[in-house]
């Protein structure tokens, strides 16, 4: 589903992407994890063109993503507009939520398949409130994202992702930024899209999702890939244990 060869990403000089090579197969959950500055979120921003790698190809279910920065390094708008079927093909969910906090969350759900695949708001909101009943959240269609709580914010993110019906969804941390309390709720939520075949692509410090849910573990360090395989394989690691204990710890 994604394969990613030679992808090298720098900033102010320092690279923090470094020649990296990554498949994900479909249906498959690859939990990257690794200590901070490792370019884990570097990475699944690279993926789908929030970043702009500085070389190395990306290609999505086979096809090539073909991208042009400018002088700046971005995507320029003429690239962002033919780039727009990757966003419809990877989704994202993300450590903050971002959620528009002006729009209700009916209106959060439906504004992707109304401007990026242009359909009609009828068409959607149905689906969109089907999408919230299955996480529990339907009474919540016309409440604003400051009068839900960081889990409730979340799991309506993923609601987000999910109704542009995505091949895959990258997960850049999203428990990180919850309370310990609500955190489990969001895990729960991950865990059921796994066991639907979803493929996913989750940065992650959660050890036990890493252990119990993930197909494939990823250890990043230092811009690479050091360890990459089931996650029994990958917690036996001498240069993984450390790390791993000291987070559960």
């Amino acid at each position: 589903m994604i394969t990613i060869e030679g992808m090298t990403k720098s900033f102010a000089g320092r690279t923090v992407l470094d020649d990296l090579d990554l498949t994900v197969a479909p249906g498959e959950v690859v939990a990257i994890i690794g200590p901070s500055g490792a370019g884990k979120s570097t990475l699944l921003r690279c993926i789908n063109m929030l970043e702009v790698p500085d070389r190395g190809t990306i290609a999505i279910d086979g096809r090539t993503v073909d991208y042009h920065p400018n002088p700046r390094g971005k995507l320029g708008l003429r690239d962002q507009f033919r780039l727009a079927w990757l966003r419809r093909e990877i989704a994202m969910v993300f450590q903050q939520f971002n959620l528009w906090p002006h729009r209700t969350v009916l209106d959060n759900l439906i504004e992707g398949p109304m401007v990026v695949a242009g359909r009609k708001r009828h068409e959607v909101t149905p689906i969109a409130l089907e999408t919230l009943r299955t996480v529990g959240l339907e009474e919540k269609a016309h409440a604003y994202p400051a009068d839900l709580s960081g889990g409730q914010q979340q799991r309506v993110a993923i609601c987000r992702a999910l109704i542009m019906e995505p091949k895959a969804i990258l997960f850049d941390e999203p428990t990180s930024a919850l309370d310990p309390e609500l955190v489990s709720g969001v895990l729960e939520l991950m865990t059921e899209l796994a066991a639907r075949g979803t493929t996913m692509v989750v940065v992650t410090h959660e050890m036990k999702f890493a252990r119990e849910v993930a197909h494939r573990v990823v250890f990043m360090e230092d811009g690479g890939i050091v360890a990459d395989g089931p996650p029994a394989e990958v917690f036996q690691h001498p240069r993984l244990k450390n790390y791993a204990t000291h987070l559960e710890h």
